[in-house]
């Protein structure tokens, strides 16, 4: 079924989720919670999410339609349309935020911060030995939840769009070929 395809156009998606700040200072110390979204700001995590979305759907309308023979310029194009028009970015800052305070300590944090402000004013920064020893080992983890949990909401949102338009516009979809 079509559904499927949708699970595999990994781009960026919305579900009216919980802000950033609720959904993950539930389970936070709110002072971590709090350091994790001021990293995320001031490495400009939305902004780059938001200058990228454009990209990443088209990618993501490309992907699908190379896995769905059925699907017509039509149906990619309300996809996309209907892809951007729902997009939540604080879903994907969320995922940021998440995997943040799952990996670092608030001291860490604070640190990657004010290394982050450096790293704007004077291009040859880098981190004290501690904590780039520590973004040695855990980035590979960080980075690995951070593409899993925006693949999964872009996942999501994609396929619930894709059921709609399938409900919507049967005309948007090819007839499908009799196969003995």
């Amino acid at each position: 079924m079509i559904l499927t395809l949708f699970a595999n156009a990994q781009s960026p998606g919305d579900k009216p989720a919980e802000s950033v700040d609720s959904a993950t200072a539930k389970t936070a110390d709110p002072k971590l919670h709090a350091d994790a979204i001021r990293l995320v700001e001031v490495s400009r995590t939305r902004q780059r999410i938001q200058d990228n979305l454009r990209q990443t759907v088209d990618d993501g309308g490309k992907q699908m339609m190379e896995k769905c023979p059925r699907c017509t310029v039509e149906y990619r194009g309300e996809w996309e349309k209907r892809f951007l028009e729902r997009t939540n970015i604080d879903d994907y800052v969320a995922v940021f935020v998440r995997a943040y305070e799952k990996y670092f300590t608030d001291a860490e944090i604070n640190e990657l911060i004010v290394f982050q402000k450096e790293k704007e004013a004077s291009k040859d920064a880098s981190p004290p030995p501690a904590l780039k020893e520590k973004l040695s080992s855990v980035m590979p983890s960080v980075l690995g939840e951070i593409m899993g949990g925006c693949a999964g909401i872009g996942a999501k949102l994609g396929a619930e769009i894709g059921a709609e338009i399938e409900r919507e516009h049967p005309e948007y979809l090819k007839p499908e070929t009799n196969k003995p």
